[in-house]
């Protein structure tokens, strides 16, 4: 049952949350304005600002970790409607709690490991590309701060209207970001397609708020909370709810990548990797599960899941599965991250949906620090080797020892082995849905995905560290390279309709762009080959932030560990999440637990039996025993070409439509007066000749029409003679 709680001013170090925000911001204006031309004084000017946002929300969080405090708030008048409007003025303002404070230490710690890491990164990516400089690194770390600013006005934002503002400016610096290689022409594809795809979901939030809001003359959180502590409130109906719910969700469907808007973020991965991390772990992605758990009275009124959750826990659940099955089949290693964030999300989204805030939120908070250290990992691996395709990889485990083992711990918190972050949050989730009423099904979709997990996470390994190195000359050629392969036609001509090759899903680069240099022309790579090298350990501003991630891979979960274990550590994190007032625990019980253990040491087994002593004949075998089931999966279940089938036979059907309208009748309306008039003005001036005689005749001809025109208005011109003087007499 949530609680009334009464909302707060914003005191003691809560009270300088608004520089937060501010100082992400102040340092994207000094680096766009003063810094720009020296790449390594804004990396410095970033660091140093994200650096004064970690210290400020450390002290909110230790203030709220160590007293019971309510939600605390600062609000101020922003837009004034007409007045005796329902909706009175609409507040802008910060709103701090125990949700809000533990995002701002994530993301602000994560992002500050993420930004050390860019300085060796994203140096060693601008050596490999002749057209950029240090103004590209300046552009890189202005964008990352001003992203960062998005995300932080995110988390504090006080009401919906504020948090749909960030929220599009979040979507904003993506599409900056993914496209940060701008004249690779996969990259411009992907950020083009992320900022569209995402637009779907948006475009239902923006209605989902405005339909609250307006039911309720409100959007501030705290009111929205409370209005919902004792169920629905009245005036409004159950369908109502679940309708702008739904709506609600689809924001966060777009945003966190959910079925079926999850076509954007795989091909994200064309931003550096840095981004990835960023965008793709911690931030932006995570917008989507944080609006779920902010809102999360709405979508279980009284503590009660309505319509709204269900459709949010199987949406869920389904994506999941889908990803996981994705993954596996993934070459490229970022990739197979981004179909595992996918899938992890979908985790969260299901635990939410059913009613677990505490083990959603938990999971959150763990995935964004494993998963952001395997997407650094995963750079760290590809700055090495010059290649994003696993099977150019291998053996890196002894030339890359601080990079492999921060990995391997990565890997194993991903796969939910115990007693690593990952096992204690998944499990947390699994064991919630199965002992919710009618949560089996949901359970055992969700525990298949999590097999899967740990499947195509030991593949990835292997693959990567373990065995010979193989580089570019000893990669088989018919297990490597791009997924789906060219040589894969398309199912639909509706690539064909749309003006793409049928390998569209590929987006190779147009190789006519000779005017760039080669190493510019390069698609769906980090680096291009540099030939035949052997790798080695990349620079400690790269590994040590992995190392740190690493530790929080490991022990982070021990903050979460379940009442009833036995390992006498006290729930920190249910505790803390508690003091919102939002969620409830659920007992504990062994069997789903040591189910989890088991599920994910069988997927950890059958992955090393395919690829632990001879991967190419494991791949084969795997392939080989999945038939016509291994297409389908590398053609990604055909969702591209399925949105690309339907944006055919609706808005591009409609754009033709609209251009044949234009063509054929406004086009000829428009010209056809055009001409009219000319026309006319041909004949007038020919009939200009300069002839006195002519002119003359031409004003005796206009006065007996305009006598002919008066006397059919008014006989009485011709008739009577006293015509001008009884009118003359009328006008006085």
């Amino acid at each position: 049952m949530h609680e009334q709680v009464a909302v707060a001013a914003l005191e003691g170090a809560a009270a300088n949350v608004w520089l937060v925000p501010l100082l992400p911001f102040l340092a994207f204006l000094i680096i766009s304005f003063l810094t720009r031309p020296w790449g390594r004084v804004s990396a410095a000017v970033s660091i140093l600002a994200l650096t004064g946002s970690l210290g400020i929300s450390a002290r909110i969080f230790w203030q709220r970790f160590t007293q019971d405090l309510p939600p605390m708030q600062v609000a101020l008048p922003w837009i004034t409607l007409v007045p005796d409007h329902p909706l009175g003025t609409i507040e802008i303002g910060l709103l701090v709690d125990n949700l809000s404070a533990l995002m701002l230490l994530m993301v602000c710690f994560v992002g500050l490991c993420i930004q050390i890491y860019s300085t060796a990164y994203i140096q060693t990516e601008i050596a490999h590309f002749p057209t950029q400089g240090s103004a590209s690194m300046s552009r890189f770390f202005g964008w990352l701060s001003l992203f960062t600013f998005s995300m932080l006005g995110l988390v504090l934002s006080h009401n919906l209207l504020e948090m749909y503002i960030f929220w599009e400016l979040v979507g904003l610096c993506s599409y900056l970001l993914i496209g940060f290689w701008y004249f690779k022409h996969s990259a411009a594809e992907a950020c083009k397609k992320a900022f569209v795809v995402t637009r779907f979901g948006d475009l239902g939030f923006l209605m989902g708020i405005l339909m609250l809001g307006i039911a309720l003359k409100g959007f501030d959180f705290p009111g929205l909370t409370e209005k919902f502590a004792q169920g629905i409130p009245q005036g409004l109906t159950a369908g109502f709810v679940a309708l702008a719910s739904v709506l609600i969700f689809c924001g966060a469907i777009g945003k966190s990548a959910q079925f079926p808007l999850q076509i954007w973020l795989p091909d994200a991965m064309e931003g550096p990797t840095p981004v990835s991390a960023l965008i793709h772990a911690a931030t932006m992605v995570a917008a989507g599960v944080y609006l779920v758990a902010r809102l999360f009275p709405i979508f279980h009124p009284a503590g009660h899941a309505g319509e709204a959750a269900l459709v949010v826990a199987w949406i869920g659940g389904f994506t999941a599965f889908l990803a996981a099955t994705i993954a596996v089949v993934q070459n490229d290693i970022k990739r197979v991250l981004a179909y595992s964030t996918i899938s992890q999300l979908g985790f969260m989204m299901a635990g939410l949906g059913m009613g677990a805030y505490t083990a959603g939120s938990f999971h959150l908070i763990t995935h964004a620090f494993f998963k952001s250290l395997l997407f650094l990992g995963s750079g760290a691996v590809i700055v090495a080797c010059h290649s994003n395709d696993l099977w150019q990889m291998g053996g890196l485990r002894r030339r890359m020892p601080f990079t492999w083992f921060a990995f391997l711990m990565g890997c194993l918190a991903l796969a939910g082995v115990p007693p690593l972050a990952g096992f204690w949050s998944k499990d947390e989730i699994l064991g919630y849905v199965h002992a919710a009423p009618g949560g089996m099904a949901l359970y055992l979709v969700l525990t298949f995905s999590a097999f899967l997990t740990a499947f195509y996470v030991t593949r990835m390994y292997f693959l990567a560290f373990e065995g010979p190195f193989r580089g570019v000359q000893k990669a088989p050629a018919d297990l490597a390279g791009p997924v789906p392969p060219p040589s894969l036609p398309a199912p639909f001509p509706t690539s064909q309709a749309l003006g793409v090759t049928p390998e569209w899903t590929e987006e190779m680069v147009d190789s006519s762009q000779t005017e760039l240099p080669a190493a510019c022309r390069g698609a769906r790579m980090e680096q291009p080959p540099h030939g035949e090298h052997l790798p080695h350990e990349v620079s400690p501003w790269m590994w040590v932030p992995l190392l740190v991630l690493a530790f929080f891979a490991v022990f982070l979960g021990f903050t979460g560990v379940p009442t009833g274990v036995g390992l006498g550590l006290p729930n920190f994190f249910e505790e803390f999440i508690h003091l919102s007032g939002a969620g409830h625990p659920h007992e504990f019980h062994w069997t789903p637990m040591i189910l989890s253990v088991v599920v994910a040491l069988a997927g950890i087994a059958l992955g090393a039996w395919f690829f632990a002593g001879d991967p190419e004949r494991g791949e084969r075998r795997l392939r080989s025993g999945l038939g016509r089931v291994w297409p389908f999966l590398q053609q990604k279940w055909y969702m591209d070409h399925l949105w690309a089938r339907a944006l055919a036979g609706t808005m591009y059907a409609g754009a033709r439509a609209m251009a044949w309208v234009e063509v054929h009748l406004v086009d000829h309306v428009v010209l056809g007066v055009a001409t009219s008039f000319r026309s006319w003005g041909d004949w007038l001036r020919a009939e200009h000749s300069g002839k006195v005689q002519h002119h003359a005749l031409m004003i005796l001809l206009a006065l007996i029409l305009l006598a002919v025109g008066i006397g059919l208005v008014e006989p009485g011109f011709f008739t009577s003679r006293h015509f001008f003087f009884n009118l003359l007499e009328g006008g006085r």
